[in-house]
């Protein structure tokens, strides 16, 4: 077998996981043909052109959803004409939302993505005012508490009826009638914000009693415990839907319920934070995904979602947390520690038409749509992938040999921060990369090679090359190269190390977990540039052997920098032709790295990519046609004994 003869080139035996009744029934990579030309790339790239007229200081914020979650890749100001710019996206995503905010707007609006290329047109923004000023929560407790939360300062301050006419573990608000609504056992009160009074708005409930989860909307209530939800007449009180909700995982206690901006509803309990993907009244199911991927270390009893969709969730601890959760991944931070229980949360989102038009930093865009308004040389960030997603590279590293495939030799997973102008120029770039599995006997660095002119670089802070086998110039960048190449790092065992009588890093599951090594690298331009000339990501990552700096391993299509030993194409089992394009690929054209714009579960030992991820090969033979997401957790997608969950 050409995998066998293939470990015997590694410098340590790796632990044998596969038996060979499972050998015989997975397909091995080096007996499949992939099809020329074919880059095992999970992304694309989309041009974005937005033809908008309007004179009016906004913002385009650019999403897209992926199974179930919302990735926000970033925040761009408007130019005299809208905005033109590329989009690197996931080849699994069709579409994406685009959303265009004004001192008194906020539009959004989903675009089919066509082929390459987005156009949009100004009629597709037509005003219409919302809300928005500094939001405020409402919070209630089983103590009989009803206070405000400022979400500017994080301070809280009791309402002139500082106690409820009972304890209290479910709220919701009316925000076009200023009415809080409070469950207390039976009793449904409603508190008028206008005259600061409570009245009996009914005497029963579905659950008969107190209940965690109550959300309003439409003139509906959502009340909800456990598994079972209810939709209520605010007016009658008369149930109009029950719902038994699918898709829990671990357990369904606790919590709330949320809509977000764009009506989508939300529901955060113990185990998690859940979005709901279809309400169906006629047969009384509603359906769940979690975007969580474990169960919260904290008992949360509250939810709400402010008008820039930001999650919060309560503690109901005697000093309870106020923690924001992220939509996209169920990422989460305390905000803030109070004294007092939260045993509910609802969100007030203030109209913006109460804004003014305060520019601090006097950079031609107001404080509300400006992430860095006291800094007039920076206004908005790009994220790539996301503004908390992380994509991955994944390397074999015995190139030009075979390797194993499993792709853990080295495994780094990235953001990129690309920092803009009032103008849409790249002022600095900030790359968020963390070290998390060397798999391998061989010992390599990690770099990436970018487009843009080392002459417009003024200074590159962040990366750690302890070693000598490269050399940096004064400004931080490899010298000797003839575009702008960062090492990251010279030599990955300077900074994880197997545990003492092991032979990995977080790839073996019996082996000790190593913890991860992050680095935040920050290039500074000596002028704002144009984004493109930074180039589109995935860029060109590569490893490199410590001991032998011009063994190159670069994603499959890219070229070696001008570091790399050429002589080292066409050896062995590489089957490189420059001339064709043609690079890091055996003649099966099977590549030595692999890049996915998402967060990996990399295989474990001597577990071929193939053997964890059953569309792997069905996904590389259609040229990226079928199976775009591969790499998800879809049903019948992967085999997850063969991948590593411990990191």
């Amino acid at each position: 077998m050409i995998l066998a003869l293939t470990l015997l080139f590694g410098c340590i035996d790796k632990p044998d996981f596969v038996t060979e009744k499972e050998e015989e029934e997975s397909l091995a990579l080096s007996d499949v043909t992939f099809l020329a030309g074919f880059n095992f790339e999970t992304s694309r790239k989309v041009d974005i052109d937005i033809r908008d007229t309007k004179r009016e200081s906004s913002t385009y914020t650019i999403s897209y959803e992926l199974d179930g979650q919302t990735f926000v890749v970033g925040t761009y100001s408007q130019q005299e004409d809208g905005l033109q710019t590329q989009l690197i996206l996931p080849s699994a995503v069709s579409d994406i939302q685009v959303t265009k905010r004004t001192e008194t707007t906020n539009i959004s609006e989903n675009i089919q993505i066509d082929g390459s290329s987005i156009s949009i047109e100004s009629s597709a923004f037509e005003s219409s005012v919302v809300g928005g000023c500094t939001d405020h929560l409402y919070a209630v407790n089983g103590n009989a508490d009803f206070f405000s939360i400022d979400l500017m300062t994080g301070n809280y301050e009791l309402t002139n009826l500082p106690q409820l006419p009972g304890g209290s573990i479910a709220n919701a608000l009316d925000q076009d009638n200023n009415i809080v609504y409070i469950n207390i056992g039976k009793n449904l009160y409603a508190y008028d914000i206008s005259t600061e009074s409570f009245n009996i708005k009914h005497t029963s409930n579905p659950f008969n009693g107190s209940y965690p989860r109550l959300e309003y909307k439409d003139g509906f209530f959502y009340m909800s415990n456990s598994a079972k939800m209810y939709k209520v007449n605010t007016e009658t009180n008369a149930t109009v839907a029950e719902y038994d909700i699918n898709g829990f995982i671990n357990n369904n206690g606790g919590g709330d319920l949320a809509f977000d901006s764009n009506g989508d509803l939300y529901l955060a309990c113990f185990s998690g934070l859940y979005k709901f993907t279809e309400i169906n009244d006629s047969n009384g199911t509603a359906e769940i995904i979690r975007i969580s991927a474990e169960n919260f270390p904290f008992q949360l009893t509250s939810m709400a979602i402010d008008r820039q969709d930001r999650i919060y969730v309560g503690t109901n601890d005697n000093n309870s947390n106020l923690i924001q959760i992220s939509k996209e991944d169920g990422a989460y931070q305390i905000v803030r520690t109070y004294d007092r229980k939260i045993n509910d949360l609802t969100a007030w989102k203030c109209e913006l038409t109460d804004l003014t038009q305060v520019d601090t930093d006097n950079d031609g865009v107001i404080d509300e749509l400006d992430d860095y308004p006291n800094d007039p040389e920076v206004a908005t960030d790009i994220f790539t992938p996301s503004e908390l997603g992380m994509g991955s590279y994944a390397f074999e590293d015995l190139w030009p040999l075979l390797g194993d495939y499993d792709f853990n030799d080295m495994v780094v997973s990235y953001r990129y921060t690309n920092i803009l102008n009032s103008t849409n120029q790249s002022v600095r770039f900030k790359m968020e990369l963390v070290l998390k599995a060397v798999g391998a006997g061989e010992r390599s660095g990690f770099g990436i090679e970018l487009d843009v002119d080392p002459s417009k670089i003024e200074s590159v802070t962040g990366h750690s090359t302890l070693g000598n086998n490269t050399v940096l110039d004064a400004k931080g960048l490899e010298a000797g190269q003839s575009k702008a190449v960062i090492i990251v790092f010279n030599d990955s065992r300077n900074h994880v190390e197997p545990s003492p009588g092991e032979n990995f890093v977080n790839t073996d599951p019996s082996e000790s977990i190593v913890p991860n090594v992050n680095f935040e690298v920050v290039i500074e331009f000596t002028e704002p540039i144009d984004p493109d000339e930074i180039g589109t990501a995935p860029f060109n990552p590569f490893i490199f052997a410590s001991n032998q700096r011009g063994k190159e391993v670069h994603l499959s299509g890219k070229l070696p920098t001008s570091l790399a030993d050429n002589n080292l194409f066409g050896t062995d089992d590489d089957d490189t032709n420059i001339g064709l394009g043609k690079t890091y690929q055996n003649e099966n054209n099977l590549p030595w790295a692999i890049h996915i714009i998402h967060n990996f579960r990399y295989p474990i030992e001597k577990a071929r990519i193939n053997q964890g991820y059953n569309k792997f090969i069905d996904w590389s033979l259609s040229n990226g046609l079928s199976y775009t997401d591969w790499y998800g957790d879809n049903a019948g997608y992967r085999n997850t004994n063969k991948l590593y969950f411990n990191n």
